[in-house]
């Protein structure tokens, strides 16, 4: 197992990836104390920086194209932060633009680095790099649903190959036609020879970078062969240059271009396209999801399904350029003859044309129907086989199901104004006699307007509900449950969505399962010594609701009316839904090496031998579960951890420091609701105080019913020493199973305190009034 290794949180670019000569330069400069910068409302500072940076980088030699990777390892602080907000804004907006789609993922890849909250969900990183292209390239992108990133590069690349080959046969269909050319046909239409033009040439400029005369990115910068434009082989090893040798060699001419058409590419074209049938069939002994066209002209196979059949494609004479629905035309050359294709038990063979399309293994065409005598009942999705000298048969297809038909409401409402009775339909359970949660109106007792939000707020609002129904957490809703939203600010200063489900909550039955109690959680980590941490990513959301419970969870937008499809925070039993989750997943192990608190996961080992076999075993079971973690958030193969508020050595467990600094900063308390909130933080923590109860006694008698608010020297004095005793906790250590414990208690008449001993080191803190 590899050593320990710290996460990056915050985004910004590390010299992980740079090249070796630049990290060099970075080490050097690093010897030479380089100025830094934190950001100044002084220009003349700036500007001064700058100077010293460029004085720095002519003294060293530095190129131009790396002065600025170099200077933004130089900017600290409030400058760093503006340029980390910056690049986030610039990543926000990005657009391919004039862009080519390879040199567009690279920004898009580079700009990510500084908004990982936007792209560490696989999906939406997939959307917006979509969002982000031009529309002739978009469109047929966004038409295959693809889901993850890798997915949507790989089609946008296709889809930018096929606009440049469109573009560039619109361009010779254009251009006059020369004496010498070639003549045919064949089954699929004419041909022409390319590469024929008496046109003249556009002039370009000398690139800086080789000298000659281009357009477009340089293959020197991009390292790609100066003949195909492709990388991994320069133009001495260029397949392309090798065959059109050979082709010199024996004579040969270009291929002849073929026009051919398809009617259908995916299962909405085919709902759609009343000419078309599909349905499934097996085709050389492998189960295919098949489409009868009538409008394509040859019949197709898909590069997936092609590879399943484990045969050796042959090159055709010609180039068939392929018409799809899209508007978009793909090439191919290759070809699987003979194959066996099962028709209700005949074999019948077919030549299938290697195409780029998904949704469909196989596409039978024109050619294949006339050649066996098909026709195609639109009305009846079935195919109908008339084989002369044989009997005939019939391929049944997959029917669609449509919604049933509705009446619109300008026609309801016309009926009624004629006279015509109107009913609202529901549906009734006779049987049911007890009153049930969801026969309770409790919308009426909801605010009649939705909470009011600022214009920014509404825009997070309107990205975040977009996001969710991407993920397919939610769903639009006709429920007539329908709690508010707002928004609370987290601690990287990003909006959390809220759903206030305080109203629904009332007329919840509890749900009485228990949450373990923190102090018997951190009993088991006696002797541990190393420790993991894992967070899963938004934990409740990886419960799926019960059907009839779904329109309970209804929320109301300024855009709309949702309902999650999954478990939501703020209902009042997803907590304990959730640790019954997690207990269960995890009970042959729990007390033993794990520990959980709802979605927070802690691992604990004695030794590193034995931490790599605990380890493996839980994120097998997170994976076996698919429960997904957030990595960013995730610890692994610490010797100190922060959990649950503690920090967890193999020395004891002590405050969290960043709790204490809350206790600490904390502002003199003002009415009851903030004393009551001070406490309840400090009581968090009165294990590690001696006497707590004593201590916080003035402050307890502000919180009494009725009792007046008075801030007397005596409630300050309290809540002064408090603050004292929370910064100067001792280390609790964890208790053995050797060895006896020893208290130590002290009273008086007004309260009781005490301390749990063993071997010579403190268990517990406690005191009484």
């Amino acid at each position: 197992m590899a050593p320990p290794r710290k996460n990056s949180r915050n985004g910004l670019p590390s010299t992980e990836g740079t090249s070796d000569i630049l990290q060099t330069i970075i080490q050097a400069i690093g010897k030479l104390d380089p100025p830094s910068f934190k950001g100044s409302k002084d220009p003349l500072e700036a500007d001064n920086w700058l100077k010293e940076l460029d004085r720095l980088f002519k003294a060293m030699n530095v190129r131009d194209e790396q002065r600025v990777t170099l200077a933004i390892f130089m900017l600290k602080g409030d400058a760093l932060e503006c340029l980390r907000l910056q690049k986030e804004a610039e990543f926000i907006r990005i657009e391919q633009g004039n862009q080519s789609v390879y040199e567009y993922e690279r920004k898009f890849a580079e700009l990510s680095r500084f908004a990982p909250h936007m792209v560490d969900i696989e999906v939406r990183k997939a959307r917006h790099f979509e969002r982000g292209l031009r529309e002739e390239i978009q469109g047929p992108v966004s038409m295959f649903k693809l889901e993850t990133y890798a997915e949507v590069v790989d089609r946008a690349l296709i889809a930018e190959r096929n606009c440049k080959r469109l573009s560039k046969t619109n361009d010779e269909e254009r251009k006059p036609k020369s004496g010498n050319f070639l003549k045919g046909k064949s089954s699929g239409g004419s041909f022409k020879k390319h590469g024929v033009s008496n046109s003249s040439k556009k002039t370009y400029q000398a690139c800086p970078r080789c000298g000659k005369n281009h357009s477009g990115t340089c293959y020197l910068e991009t390292g790609a062969c100066f003949k195909c434009g492709k990388t991994g082989h320069f133009i001495k090893d260029c397949p392309k240059q090798q065959n059109e040798q050979t082709d010199k060699a024996n004579g040969n001419q270009q291929k002849p271009k073929v026009a051919g058409r398809v009617f259908a590419l995916t299962k909405q074209d085919a709902e759609t396209s009343p000419s078309v049938v599909s349905g499934t069939l097996v085709i050389t002994n492998q189960h295919a999801q098949v489409l009868f066209d009538s409008g394509s002209t040859h019949s197709f196979i898909s590069h997936g399904f092609a590879r399943r059949l484990n045969m050796i494609p042959e090159t055709l004479d010609f180039e068939l350029s392929v018409d799809t629905p899209s508007g978009h035309v793909m090439c191919t050359d290759k070809v699987y003859k003979s194959c066996n294709v099962l028709v209700s038990g005949r074999e019948l063979e077919a030549n299938l044309v290697l195409l780029d399309m998904y949704e469909f293994d196989v596409i039978l065409g024109m050619d294949w129907l006339s050649t066996f005598h098909a026709s195609i009942d639109c009305f009846g999705k079935k195919v109908v086989f008339r084989i002369p000298g044989q009997a005939e048969f019939v391929f049944e297809g997959d029917r669609v199901v449509r919604p049933p038909p509705l009446v619109s409401a300008m026609q309801a409402k016309r009926l009624l104004r004629k006279g015509c009775k109107g009913f609202l339909a529901y549906a009734l359970k006779s049987e049911e006699t007890t009153l049930k949660t969801e026969d309770i109106s409790v919308v009426k007792e909801f605010p009649d307007a939705p909470y009011r939000m600022a214009p920014a707020e509404l825009k997070e609002l309107k990205e975040q509900l977009q996001d969710l129904l991407d993920q397919g957490f939610i769903r639009p809703s006709a429920s007539p449950w329908g709690a508010p939203v707002l928004f609370v600010k987290k601690k990287d200063g990003s909006m959390r969505l809220c759903i206030d489900y305080r109203e629904l909550n009332k007329v919840t039955i509890r749900n009485k399962y228990p949450l373990p109690r923190i102090d018997d959680l951190f009993d088991q980590l006696r002797g541990s010594e190393v420790f993991s941490k894992i967070d899963l990513r938004s934990g409740y959301h990886q419960l799926r609701v019960k059907e009839e419970d779904i329109p309970k969870t209804a929320f109301r937008t300024r855009y709309g009316h949702y309902e999650f499809l999954v478990m939501p925070f703020g209902l009042t039993n997803a907590p304990a839904v959730f640790m019954d989750l997690m207990n269960r997943v995890f009970h042959e192990y729990l007390d033993s090496f794990v520990i959980v608190f709802i979605d927070d996961i802690l691992v604990y080992s004695k030794s590193q031998e034995e931490h790599e076999e605990h380890l493996r075993i839980v994120l097998q079971i997170l994976r076996d579960r698919k429960l997904f973690a957030k990595l960013k958030k995730c610890e692994f193969w610490m010797d100190r951890v922060v959990f649950l508020g503690h920090v967890i050595s193999r020395d004891g467990i002590t405050v969290d420091p960043s709790k204490i600094e809350a206790v600490v900063n904390w502002v003199r308390p003002t009415n009851v609701s903030e004393v009551r909130s001070f406490l309840g933080l400090a009581g968090y923590y009165r294990r590690f105080v001696e006497g707590f109860s004593c201590i916080a006694t003035p402050l307890t008698r502000l919180t009494r019913k009725n009792a007046k608010f008075e801030w007397t020297n005596e409630c300050e004095r309290s809540f002064q020493e408090l603050k004292e005793r929370l910064v100067s906790a001792p280390v609790l250590t964890i208790p053995s199973s050797s060895g006896g414990f020893v208290i130590y208690s002290d009273a008086s008449h007004k309260g009781l305190g005490c301390v749990l001993m063993q071997h010579g080191k403190a268990l517990l803190v406690w005191g009484e009034v």
